[in-house]
């Protein structure tokens, strides 16, 4: 079957930036391009690993989306990032195309619905690998789609066994899940005093939040009272929870294939002399089979364990 990468650009640009080195901060015609580096570093190992039959990447627009107009304070507590940051954005632009990688974005929607919309379609043709550090992606997850992040060189990878095996819930309970427990990152709060172990066992249980819902009088009192205080609330992050899977987008993916000259050109003028000898080295390996590790994942790991990418 084929193998397609569907990489979250904004997750791994913000990866790329606080995750490179500080003391190595390449720096191009007085800018600074770590995160460009990093960016393809992962975009090499991402290839070198899984050997992509096709490979996209989707990006946030600007633009608010239909979350925003669910609850104006979404993401609102999340600062802007550095100016040096937005200054490195069209390299990563200009990375991608010598790589004729399609960058994906359309304003209203985020990364997220514009993966989880290719992810869904997209399965039908084979194994689909979603590149992120957004344990959102979870709820995508089945027999054809798996959440890929990287630790070092050594790939972990959630598909429904390991979802299970961590949260004690099946994918399709991820977003009634985050409905209840909130998401800080994302500035919704759930029921609030309802943690994770309450709700994967409330989940298990009573299988969703409707569920729940309709068994009330079986909760104890203290969490009954939550639930039914925060009714309308936990309905509300229900839905900013949901990864949209019918994105209007054009769906046709170009088998992804190497354009060494115009590569190995942007490489040459950024300086990356490292990376183009990987480079180098992967295009005459291309055709050998490989092998890959797969780390198992921990709930020992802490947060940052698991988002690391490089």
């Amino acid at each position: 079957m084929k193998t397609i990468i569907l990489i979250d650009g904004n997750s791994l640009m913000h990866r790329a930036y606080h995750g490179i080195a500080k003391g190595f901060i390449p720096v191009w015609e007085g800018i600074p391009i770590g995160m460009v580096y990093g960016f393809a570093s992962s975009l090499l190992n991402v290839i070198d690993n899984f050997r992509p039959d096709t490979l996209l990447v989707t990006f946030d627009t600007r633009a608010k989306t239909f979350r925003h107009e669910l609850d104006e304070e979404y993401k609102s507590q999340r600062e802007k990032a550095p100016d040096d940051f937005y200054a490195q954005i069209p390299y990563i632009d200009e990375l991608l195309a010598s790589f004729n990688i399609p960058a994906l974005k359309l304003d209203g929607y985020e990364s997220d619905d514009l993966i989880g919309t290719l992810a869904t379609k997209l399965a039908k043709e084979g194994e689909v690998k979603i590149l992120s550090a957004d344990l959102d992606f979870l709820q995508l997850v089945s027999d054809h789609i798996t959440l890929l992040k990287f630790n070092g060189k050594i790939p972990i990878l959630y598909g429904p066994a390991e979802t299970k095996a961590r949260y004690g819930i099946d994918p399709d309970q991820i977003i009634d899940y985050k409905a209840i427990i909130g998401d800080s990152s994302d500035n919704y709060k759930g029921v609030p005093g309802i943690g994770p172990k309450t709700a994967s066992k409330l989940l298990q249980e009573f299988k969703n939040l409707d569920g729940i819902y309709e068994h009330l009088d079986d909760l104890p009192e203290k969490v009954r009272e939550k639930f039914q205080d925060h009714r309308e609330q936990a309905t509300k992050c229900r839905k900013l929870a949901t990864i949209k899977t019918d994105v209007p987008l054009d769906l046709s993916a170009p088998k992804f294939s190497f354009q060494e000259e115009i590569t190995t050109a942007f490489f040459e003028k950024m300086k990356f002399s490292s990376l183009l000898n990987r480079y180098q080295k992967l295009i005459t390996n291309f055709d050998q089979p490989r092998h890959i590790e797969q780390k198992k994942d921990s709930k020992k790991d802490t947060l940052e364990d698991q988002m690391c990418l490089f």
